[in-house]
């Protein structure tokens, strides 16, 4: 059994990250123009009129996506620094998931803490 505080979060699988982002609650596209070239994650609020121009943008740099954003024009109804720790925290939850599947494991008992935190159990049967 594991116990993590506070888990260093880079986001290098889009698939992963375009699940994250509709578990949030968000609207995703990505940019397909070419093939050859890592994509681009396009990220919309639900709640918005306005999709013709994203709330945030993730793209890929080297070895891991970066999240792209003008604060000046944040539009989403969420702090910026809550959404980016959502955001994070629920990637590393998905991925844990998705590695324990390939692995075997079942997701068996998930539970929010008052804290935010999440305890997960996964099992092998």
């Amino acid at each position: 059994m594991s116990h993590f505080s506070k888990i260093k979060t880079s986001i290098t699988d889009l698939d992963v990250l375009e699940k994250t982002i509709n578990d949030l609650g968000f609207l995703s596209s990505v940019d397909s123009v070419d093939n050859s070239v890592p994509k681009t994650l396009f990220v919309y609020d639900l709640d918005s009129s306005a999709f013709d121009v994203p709330s945030c943008t993730f793209e890929w740099n080297v070895n891991q996506y970066f999240l792209i954003v003008d604060l000046g024009l944040w539009n989403l109804d969420i702090d910026f620094n809550y959404f980016t720790e959502r955001l994070l925290q629920q990637y590393a939850y998905n991925i844990v998931v998705k590695q324990g599947t390939i692995q075997g494991f079942t997701p068996v008992l998930e539970k929010i803490i008052d804290n935010g935190s999440i305890s997960l159990i996964l099992q092998r049967f």
